[in-house]
């Protein structure tokens, strides 16, 4: 019997589409230290009668389903019923690459200590063309708080269990962002360790949530009010360090164009004074 190193947990509400996949994303990986939690809202569209038949096959897929207020608190219930040390969440949309649960449980090993362990994420559209790679490769508290350095996508992360115990459970208010309100909370409380490595796919798909948010820029300005939030608890040093990154990031770019035209010019005019 493998012991149970990573729990992969998917929280699904009448996404019969999608499941099958994201299950046998998880099968594919051919990982014996993993177990998939699948928390199920109590779906109504054949959603349940898919995960059924996969975890009659296959001993580590677990399952529940009943009503809940949400994602967030489905995710919270997979969390409780995890019996690995790390987790990692499958949104049914999204998938793992190739052989990521074994890398990663390498990674894990061999570096005790790890408490937030990030890889790259691929974000692709519906078409299935790759729009950008995630490469949240700074980690110092002020990048991540500062906005630009996050991962977007838990496909690309995996943290230690325990870390809940400290910092709570995702917010069950929040039905929108509770992924980076969660990465910003536990970046003030641990640190967070990068690999160059593509682990994560992120499918960016019409009526998805995070699809109708970035339409409106709602995803934007609920993005800008959690960093102001966390920001505002950090202390008075990491503060001045976010603050001062951000305007290294706005203003680098015009006072190297700044400099180059001046050395340009120079240029230029001894270019003159030679002919």
């Amino acid at each position: 019997m493998h012991r149970i190193f990573i729990s992969i947990i998917i929280p699904v509400y009448n996404n019969v589409s999608y499941i099958s996949k994201a299950i046998e994303n998880y099968i594919a990986q051919s990982c014996s230290q993993a177990e998939l939690i699948v928390v199920d809202g109590g779906s109504e569209d054949g959603t349940v009668e898919v995960i059924k038949h996969y975890a009659s096959l296959n001993n580590s897929i677990r399952w529940i389903s009943e009503k809940d207020n949400g994602q967030s608190q489905a995710m919270n219930r997979g969390i409780r019923l995890a019996q690995g040390k790390y987790i990692s969440f499958l949104n049914v949309d999204d998938f793992y690459s190739p052989g990521v649960l074994n890398k990663v449980i390498q990674q894990l090993e061999n570096r005790p200590g790890i408490s937030f362990l990030v890889g790259n994420c691929h974000v692709w559209d519906q078409f299935g063309d790759l729009i950008y790679i995630n490469r949240p490769s700074k980690t110092k508290v002020w990048h991540v708080l500062s906005g630009y350095h996050f991962p977007v996508n838990p496909t690309a992360y995996f943290y230690l269990k325990s870390i809940h115990t400290a910092v709570g459970e995702y917010n069950e208010e929040n039905h929108f962002n509770m992924d980076l309100e969660f990465i910003l909370k536990t970046r003030l409380f641990c640190s967070f360790t990068y690999v160059d490595e593509d682990w994560g796919n992120f499918r960016m798909l019409p009526n998805t949530k995070t699809f109708t948010e970035m339409e409106g820029d709602l995803l934007g300005i609920r993005k800008q009010k959690l960093l102001k939030k966390f920001q505002k608890e950090a202390t008075m040093y990491i503060r001045l360090r976010v603050f001062m990154y951000q305007l290294e990031r706005v203003y680098s770019p015009k006072i190297s164009y700044f400099f180059r035209r001046i050395r340009d010019k120079i240029k230029f005019e001894f270019a003159k004074k030679l002919n």
